[in-house]
């Protein structure tokens, strides 16, 4: 299976308290950006006029900078590695230059990526015609840290979802879906170099299923 295209990627933190979203877009606005409306409340907490959903407050180019105030989540979403890195980069930056300092303040960090690939269908059958009247064909779809917890801070989840409108074809279609938690530096490090990651693992996943790519 061959990774053809890196559609999305995106980089999570995940803040305990709310971290300074104002003066963050103010900041932001001043060097390019097209921001959000803000306007803080009396009591705490912002009131967001977002751009577009799904909770978009500032974006450059192609890449979009989002929020959720429910879940105090800040992500970096784009298509270029490069682009989306320099503008986490600059967000932290200015966040840590406002008061609020992701390393004191943010629990967690996740890469999410989104890519295509291509290949052949798995062979392995499953018997079950004189049940059914048909055999069935095991299709990988997740793989998970082998020692990991979901619920923690170090976590990895892939999926392949075959695109089913491809399925006839001699070379099958599928989305790759990655959830990587992980310390900061170790998923910038992962996104620098996603592409050979992930054809590496989708062929040790092949080769460990016999599947021919």
């Amino acid at each position: 299976m061959q990774v053809e295209t890196i559609e999305r990627v995106g980089l999570q933190s995940l803040w305990l308290l709310e971290p300074r979203i104002a003066e963050l877009l103010a900041r932001l606005s001043g060097r390019g950006y097209i921001t959000a409306r803000v306007r803080p409340r009396a009591l705490g907490g912002y009131d967001i006029t977002f751009i577009e959903p799904p909770n978009v407050i500032a974006y450059r180019g192609s890449t979009y900078v989002m929020y959720d105030p429910s879940r105090r989540s800040l992500v970096v979403e784009g298509f270029s590695n490069n682009e989306v890195l320099a503008v986490f980069h600059e967000v932290e930056e200015i966040l840590r230059d406002v008061g609020s300092d992701p390393k004191k303040g943010v629990l967690l960090y996740e890469l999410q990526v989104k890519a295509l690939a291509r290949g052949n269908r798995p062979t392995e059958v499953v018997k079950t015609s004189d049940i059914i009247g048909i055999d069935l064909l095991a299709v990988p779809m997740a793989f998970v840290s082998a020692d990991g917890d979901p619920n923690s801070t170090r976590w990895f989840h892939l999926e392949l979802r075959p695109v089913w409108t491809s399925w006839s074809d001699e070379k099958t279609y599928y989305e790759v879906v990655v959830i990587y938690r992980e310390k900061k530096e170790r998923l910038i490090d992962a996104l620098k170099n996603i592409d050979k990651i992930l054809r590496e693992i989708i062929q040790r996943i092949y080769s460990s299923l016999e599947i021919n790519t």
